[in-house]
């Protein structure tokens, strides 16, 4: 948590990477700060943006009855900004001249971008949920994209024994179907309506893929762990 003192100071100091200082006619730029911010610092490292303040740390004059609107303008634009992040909003004053400090912090949810994204729902353009968004996240693993090309659908799941074991018994311990709800950069999910459990998920990191010719589906090769 930065204290005040920690704001002062950092008002007049050089910029690094966790400040940054922008007049009042740069609240777009304001939101790309607090983007890098949140997508650079460490998790819950913070990070200062500072607005109505110049570049070398000169405050402008800005009545200070003004920064409630000017607060509002830049909460708008900060709405935009998903997945959403939760800066801290503070009006202090030096030297009798007001300004605004926005702290950011290194998220968990990173990436974050500038606006939202969007994708095709039939002939509509309607705004990623979270679930949607996490989706297209995890398809930049070309694994995860792959697999996911299956979402919903039967796939054969090869359980792989130990190296112990492969000689006695055999590569595959068994070989069964199941289906594919879900799969994300960490693990997949699946379904067997026939067992029980029903749902259960394993580390992307234990599976291979390849293809079943004789059922013409999707092949996951299970390592055990």
């Amino acid at each position: 948590m930065l204290t005040d003192d920690d704001i002062f100071l950092r008002l007049e100091n050089t910029e690094d990477n966790t400040v940054e200082r922008k007049t009042k006619s740069d609240l777009r730029d304001c939101v790309k700060a607090a983007v890098a911010f949140s997508n650079s610092l460490a998790v819950g490292s913070p990070g200062i943006v500072y607005l109505g303040v110049y570049n070398d740390g000169r405050i402008e004059e800005t009545p200070k009855e003004a920064f409630e609107s000017l607060q509002k303008k830049l909460s708008g634009e900060i709405s935009n900004i998903y997945p959403p992040i939760y800066p801290e909003m503070l009006v202090r004053s030096k030297g009798g001249k007001h300004f605004l400090a926005m702290v950011v912090y290194g998220s968990t949810e990173k990436p974050h971008f500038a606006g939202k994204s969007y994708i095709r729902d039939g002939t509509r353009t309607v705004a990623t949920s979270e679930n949607q968004f996490a989706d297209l996240i995890a398809r930049r693993n070309s694994k995860a994209a792959q697999i996911l090309e299956w979402k919903n659908k039967a796939v054969t799941l090869d359980l792989l024994n130990t190296e112990e074991t492969v000689r006695r018994m055999g590569r595959v311990a068994s070989s069964i179907q199941k289906t594919v709800r879900d799969c994300n950069q960490f693990y997949l999910t699946v379904e067997d309506l026939n067992n029980v459990p029903k749902m259960e998920s394993i580390p992307l990191r234990r599976i291979e893929l390849s293809y079943d010719h004789a059922a013409s589906r999707l092949k996951l090769e299970v390592y055990p762990l």
